[in-house]
């Protein structure tokens, strides 16, 4: 029997690619077009696991766990953003009058993303996916989203992927097959994501102004030891005594914004992202028994499997936060540690 599987089906496309390769040199357009596709495979693929690359696009499906929708919508603006940020560097970076390289900005991204069941097999050597499911997927890659908004870069998610259209930040619509019918789906405008991520003043502890450092070296990748610092489901694993984590994130994605409450028997620790940079840092305002906190974590990677994961922490609460920790500082402090080496050896302890 087929092993039926079932999890979330991602589409990542590069629009513009076709018309982007008439008369332009061709070694230096999939130089760019390799490089893009890298940038969305590490990104997307964090999450939802790349099946293969399919000429301009990356398709991802599964997960263990699978994404929940949450974490599918994060994914797909921070690679998105990662898009941006990637398409923009090799602009920038290139001195080449070519017309690959002068025209890299007319290249754009959209994202599809349906939930459904599938299974796995092997064709002529290459790992294939089928069901009625993986093919609905496909077949949104050919939709009528541009001309009906205007929008070049976009995500479009079904009722299975994202459970409610009329969430915040998603504008309903539909589209129409022949053979599969009407599909109803909701548009996210990853440019207006895009331009207000941009836009952002960065919110970053450095290691001078922290009045705490807790620092270690793990034997983890970067997109794991990101997952499951980030991860709600993940944080029972290792934050100590931790009786509920609550998680609430407007506009459906995981980012700037996104607020938390982690419950500690009568004890609620308030907590707000302020600044979220995928796979290298996020920072946020916490609010705790000792006073007011500015966090900043860092993750660094180190050789070609390991993550340097750091802790910094600078207390904003004043003279009276100050005249308090004299009291209580260095039970904040053990608490803290005791926090951090859960952390480390859930990721399976420090490297040696």
């Amino acid at each position: 029997m087929p092993d039926v599987r079932h999890g979330p089906l991602v589409l990542a496309d590069i629009g513009g690619y076709t018309a982007y390769l008439r008369g332009v040199e061709l070694d230096h357009a999939t130089d760019v077009l390799a490089d893009l596709l890298g940038t969305v495979a590490t990104t997307l693929g964090a999450v939802v696991p790349v099946v293969k690359l399919e000429g301009d696009a990356v398709f991802c499906a599964g997960g263990e766990p699978a994404a929940d929708d949450t974490m599918l919508l994060t994914a797909i603006v921070d690679t998105y953003v990662a898009f941006q940020r990637r398409r923009r560097a090799i602009s920038v970076a290139t001195s080449c009058p070519c017309d690959a390289c002068r025209r890299i900005p007319d290249l754009e991204l959209k994202l599809i993303a349906h939930r459904g069941a599938f299974v796995a097999h092997e064709v002529a050597g290459s790992r294939e996916l089928t069901g009625a499911d993986v093919i609905l997927a496909h077949r949104l890659l050919k939709n009528a989203v541009t001309e009906a908004t205007g929008l070049r870069g976009y995500a479009l998610l079904t009722e299975a992927a994202c459970g409610e259209l009329h969430a915040d930040g998603l504008t309903e619509h539909a589209e129409h097959y022949d053979d599969v019918g009407e599909v109803r789906v909701g548009v996210v405008d990853l440019e207006a994501r895009w331009r207000e991520e941009d836009s952002r003043v960065t919110a970053r502890i450095d290691a001078q102004d922290a009045d705490l450092v807790y620092e270690a070296v793990v034997e983890r990748p970067v997109e794991e030891v990101w997952r499951v610092q980030t991860d709600p489901r993940e944080q029972p694993s290792w934050r100590v005594g931790l009786d509920r984590y609550d998680s609430d994130s407007p506009g459906g994605a995981r980012g700037v914004g996104t607020q938390a409450h982690c419950v500690h028997g009568k004890t609620t620790i308030h907590q707000e992202i302020v600044d979220w940079k995928p796979y290298r840092y996020y920072s946020y305002r916490e609010r705790n028994p000792a006073g007011q906190a500015l966090w900043t974590v860092e993750l660094e990677p180190v050789g070609e499997a390991s993550t340097r994961v750091r802790w910094l922490v600078a207390l904003t609460g004043g003279a009276r936060q100050r005249l308090l920790l004299v009291v209580i500082g260095a039970r904040m402090r053990r608490i803290l540690q005791e926090n951090f080496d859960s952390l480390v050896n859930r990721l399976g302890g420090a490297a040696a």
